[in-house]
């Protein structure tokens, strides 16, 4: 029994050589795409296999949403985003902002929104409001998703707020309730001390 298998092993081992060695002849590539979406290691066999996996999980979260579905709970509370709002800049905010609308924004479109000067001024922004969310032990995959367009040798990133945040941030009224008051020059009740 134990030879058998032997056999079979060597048979299989020699079957295996044979078919890499003729391949490697032929000028053949063996290789396995690996991609990681949402925490999850994907593996597949070709580059096509894998951008037609990696579309499909695009296109299932868009329609689905970027939590799973209605029954999955909500990261983005009103108080969790409040306090993201409060402790971020003008500029995440304006980032933020820009997103609200749902749309998918290209870096180039959000650094003319933003007005800041560069793609490279635009990373500074998105790195303070990352570091702001490690603060708060959440991740920027909760906050907003970012999709890499190849065209030729050149790559555009575009930009969309998750779902839960943005269903958040409309709770909440903001930005337009808030750039609201700002327009007409109102400002939170302040506490005055009173000295008797």
């Amino acid at each position: 029994m134990e030879s058998t298998e032997q056999n079979q092993k060597f048979t299989l081992d020699s079957s295996l050589r044979n078919m890499y060695l003729t391949l490697r002849k032929e000028g053949c590539l063996l290789m396995a795409i690996e991609f990681e979406h949402k925490g999850v290691k994907y593996r597949t066999d070709s580059v096509q296999e894998a951008v037609s996996l990696q579309a499909g999980l695009t296109q299932y979260d868009f329609v689905v949403g970027s939590h799973g579905s209605e029954n999955t709970p909500r990261v983005w509370t009103a108080d969790l985003a409040m306090d993201l709002l409060n402790n971020i800049g003008e500029l995440q905010k304006k980032f933020l902002a820009a997103l609200s609308n749902g749309a998918n924004l290209s870096s180039s479109s959000l650094v003319e929104v933003i007005g800041v000067e560069s793609e490279i001024a635009l990373a500074g922004v998105i790195s303070g409001l990352s570091k702001q969310l490690r603060k708060m032990s959440a991740n920027s995959a909760s906050l907003y998703s970012v999709e890499v367009v190849w065209k030729g040798k050149g790559k555009t990133r575009f930009f969309k707020l998750s779902s839960d945040f943005r269903d958040t941030l409309i709770e909440l009224g903001w930005p337009e309730a808030w750039q609201t008051g700002k327009g007409k020059d109102e400002t939170a009740p302040t506490k005055k001390r009173v000295i008797l």
